[in-house]
């Protein structure tokens, strides 16, 4: 934290000085940290990535009617993200906003948070279900799995539009739109994360819902494709916060 010191500020730092930006992270020259596996969570990356801008992959495994109509790029910053058609993930401010409800078709609403008031309850127009829990290590958001499943499978019969939210869109309304994926479609939690990734970059479960997900694919039956690749393999994972590595010991 030299640089905070040093006239100039960072940039004038890296600079004058750019062996001491050398670090594990690469952080001072901007180069993303080197991809690294999540044992027993699918090979998946759990990154500190905080843009709402939607990614560009070289490549989407998703294809069949069911994903026609939901493109990841369709939605400006900011709006709900269309995870399938009519199956939207956003935030609280996205469902507290009348008008990108009422534009998008959305009659139904799956709130995951304890205290988030249904906003437009009491007009009738919407339909809600609320999940009442935390972002926090200790919650059990798999028991809520079952319910929340079919609340959105009622949705997608009558082809209503769906917001699934949270408070901020990246955690818990993530792992129940991942888990409904993986169920209605037989998507495995690697395929599954993946695609909502693709649509909204800045996702982030926190690693207790990632480990239920695990479970729940375990339960379902699905298998990732780098499971066995990773059995033999020493395996790390990133916080959602950071870009701290931490090594984890073999199942």
């Amino acid at each position: 934290f030299l640089f905070l010191l040093f006239p100039g500020g960072f940039t004038k730092f890296q600079r004058e000085y750019p062996h001491h930006c050398e670090t594990n992270m690469d952080a001072c020259s901007g180069s993303p940290p080197p991809a690294v596996s999540v044992l027993g969570l699918g090979g998946l990356r759990i990154s500190s990535e905080c843009s709402d801008v939607e990614s560009d992959p070289d490549r989407d495994p998703m294809s069949g009617p069911e994903f026609e109509g939901a493109s990841p790029h369709s939605q400006p910053p900011g709006f709900p993200v269309q995870i399938l058609p009519h199956l939207y993930l956003g935030c609280a401010k996205d469902s507290a906003n009348m008008d990108i409800l009422r534009r998008l078709g959305i009659r139904y609403v799956l709130n995951v948070t304890p205290d988030l008031p249904n906003i437009f309850e009491k007009n009738g127009e919407f339909r809600y279900k609320q999940i009442p829990i935390s972002d926090h290590w200790s919650q059990n958001l798999s028991q809520f799995f079952p319910e929340a499943i079919d609340f959105i499978d009622e949705a997608l019969s009558k082809k209503c539009g769906i917001l699934v939210h949270c408070l901020a869109g990246v955690s818990r309304s993530v792992t129940v739109t991942v888990a409904y994926l993986m169920q209605k479609l037989n998507m495995s939690l690697n395929d599954a994360y993946d695609h909502v990734k693709k649509k909204k970059s800045n996702i982030s479960p926190n690693f207790n819902f990632l480990g239920q997900l695990r479970d729940f694919e375990r339960t379902l039956g699905l298998s990732s494709p780098c499971d066995n690749r990773l059995a033999n393999q020493q395996a790390f994972f990133t916080t959602p916060t950071n870009d701290n590595v931490f090594e984890l010991d073999p199942l």
